[in-house]
């Protein structure tokens, strides 16, 4: 089983594009006191588990206008697993993947499992 592993650092905001930065401040904010995803507020101690899956497209023609024309790039979910509730953030690109993720790293209290996507954020087997 994989654990996120905690950061020296939290994730700089400036290295992310503007177009993330936008996305990000309409539905994901970490700090040290809560994380807020989608308007849910949930507590650091609740989060059990993190998933990153690439964003399912069909393979007819309109899956590929969806990937290669509206958004020009694969796209990722991110799932926040809190028992037997969840909030995922649809349709982030990668770049933005890996910010909310190692944001919950920098700021987890308790350990986080960790599923999915290789290589968003370091990891560990407990």
């Amino acid at each position: 089983m994989l654990y996120l592993q905690r950061p020296k650092a939290a994730p700089r905001l400036e290295n992310l594009p503007e177009h993330d930065r936008q996305v990000l401040g309409d539905r994901f904010d970490a700090h040290p006191a809560e994380l807020t995803a989608n308007g849910q507020v949930i507590a650091w101690k609740d989060i059990d588990e993190v998933e990153v899956a690439k964003a399912a497209r069909q393979r007819s023609l309109s899956g590929w206008l969806v990937r290669n024309v509206v958004y020009h790039e694969e796209r990722y979910h991110v799932g926040i697993y809190m028992g037997a509730q969840e909030q995922v953030l649809t349709n982030v690109t990668l770049p933005l993947a890996q910010f909310i993720v190692q944001s919950i790293a920098y700021y987890m209290q308790t350990p986080i499992k960790y599923t999915g996507v290789e290589g968003v954020a370091a990891v560990d087997e407990k």
